[in-house]
Order: structure tokens, then sequence, then C-alpha cells
């Protein structure tokens, strides 16, 4: 009797973990009409970014896009070809952040498999006083977090970090509140949420309790996605590919899209590209 009652709590919790990250779906990462294009989603932002406890006013860009990708190595490979490798989709969030006298520059990058799981993420960040460098790498159920910093006690270090089934990174949500399972107008399912790892220093990794609910209307749908440290509200496109239009950041911390384009970017590169691209109709997404 005793087995049989722990064997029922096991499945109960099994379940639950499946309900519960069921409501994230692998459909937008496996969706080849969008992403076999070759080309990747621009994304521009006005933005208030909290830093010192003032928002500064910037511009901020995410960057979306499917690539090959080695799963041994989890980089891109030189040869794109090759038999052995898997798609990736991956975001860039580039922030260039002016403080002052002086300014931060950092980017992160995330790392989904088309099934949804999140394979590795790093970290770029300096900030006129140093350089920092970090990154975590999917091994199973952990994630290999590695940090090379220039803070006192945090130069250099590795962790291993338990991620539970409905787990997720901060970093992940501007992405994650687009592959929400919308075939309901309305919903709201717990998850898992462990901090941004958008700073220059080694971070705390430990996930809380977080509540995920959305509201659709005629043209948007609405996202509060409420954790330990408030509640960040986002809006995005009712229809796919779900664009994120707007990001209320717990820290006061503000995104607002002026610019959305698809675009083989690697072609823009040459001076004047950027005002080119932005006048092109064809690279547009439409408002």
């Amino acid at each position: 009797m005793k087995r049989l009652v722990q064997a029922s709590l096991v499945s109960a919790v099994v379940a639950l973990s499946t309900n519960t990250s069921a409501q994230f779906t692998s459909a937008f990462f496996q969706n080849n009409s969008y992403w076999g294009d070759g080309k990747a989603e621009f994304d521009f932002y006005d933005a208030q970014i909290m830093r010192y406890g003032q928002p500064r006013p910037c511009e901020v860009l995410h960057i979306l896009v499917r690539e090959p990708f080695d799963p041994k190595q989890l980089v891109k490979p030189d040869n794109w070809k090759r038999p052995d490798l898997i798609n990736v989709i991956k975001l860039n969030q580039v922030l260039h952040v002016p403080t002052g006298i002086y300014v931060y520059q950092q980017m992160h990058s995330n790392f989904w498999g088309t099934d949804g799981a999140l394979l590795k993420f790093s970290l770029t960040s300096n900030d006129s006083c140093g350089n920092t460098f970090k990154q975590g790498r999917r091994i199973g159920g952990e994630f290999a977090y590695d940090f090379h910093t220039y803070w006192d006690t945090m130069a250099d270090g590795h962790e291993n970090v338990s991620v539970p089934a409905n787990g997720y990174f901060y970093d992940e949500l501007p992405l994650r509140v687009r592959t929400i399972d919308f075939s309901k107008p309305n919903g709201e399912f717990e998850i898992q949420l462990a901090p941004t790892t958008i700073n220059s220093k080694k971070d705390t990794i430990v996930f809380k309790p977080a509540k995920v609910s959305f509201k659709t209307s005629e043209r948007t749908i609405d996202v509060d996605v409420r954790h330990d440290a408030g509640t960040d509200h986002f809006v995005i496109d009712r229809d796919f590919p779900f664009l994120l239009r707007q990001w209320n950041g717990a820290d006061a911390s503000r995104l607002r899209m002026k610019n959305s384009l698809k675009v083989d970017y690697w072609n823009y590169n040459k001076p004047g590209d950027r005002e080119r691209a932005l006048k092109d109709p064809m690279l547009r997404h439409p408002d």
C-alpha cells in the first residue's frame, strides 16, 4: 500500500510538471516557414534600462535567427553541411546603456533546440571598469555555469546548477512569452524562474516559483510574469510570429518596439546599410 501511495504521488508530480511545462510549446521553434528563409528577425527597441537606480534612455536590439549548431562544442560550425549538426534558435539581446561619462555594453545570447529546450547561454559585459564573460551549458538536467569577472572573490569559477523540470531563466522571457500555448484566449500557469544574468558579477542561480498569465484582446496578447522580484508585463502581437511590442520590467526598465525587420543582416555591413535596411519596406514586419 505504501509503495502504491508513493507511486501515485510520483505520478501526480510528473503529471503536474508535464502539464505546467506544456504551457510553453515547441511549435514556434519548429516553424520552418518562418525560420527557413535564411533571414533573421531584427527588433529595435526604444528603451529605458535601469542602472544605479535610474532609468537610462538607450536603444536595445534583439536578434533572432535559426542557425546550424555543433551539438558537442555547442557553437556554430564552419562547415554547416556536416550531417551531425542540429538547428537552434538563437536570441541575442544587445544593450548599449550610457551611464554618465561611460557606458555599459552587454550582449546576452540564448540557444534553444527545436524542441524548445535551452542548450546554452552566454554573456559578455563591459562597463568601462572591466570585462566579464559568463556561460551556461546544458549537461542533462544541469547547467555547467562558468564565470570570469573583474570583481574580487569572483574572478574565475565553475558551478553545476540543477534545473527543475519546469525551470526557466529570466533572460529567456523575451522569447518564451511568444511560445505560450495560445489555443485559449487566456490562461495561467506556474513555472520556476531563475534571475537575470545580465550583469557583470557572478550570479547566484536559484529557481523560485513564478506565475505566468495571459489575456488576449483584439490585436494583442498581454502576458504577466509574477516572480520573486515583482511583475514583468509583456505586450505581444495576437498573431504569429507574436512579435514582442512592449516589455515593462519589474525593475522599471522599459522596452517599446520601434522597428522590426526580417533581414539577411550579414549582407548589410557597409556604411549607411542600417538606414538602407530600415527604409526598405520589403524588410519590415507590418505594424
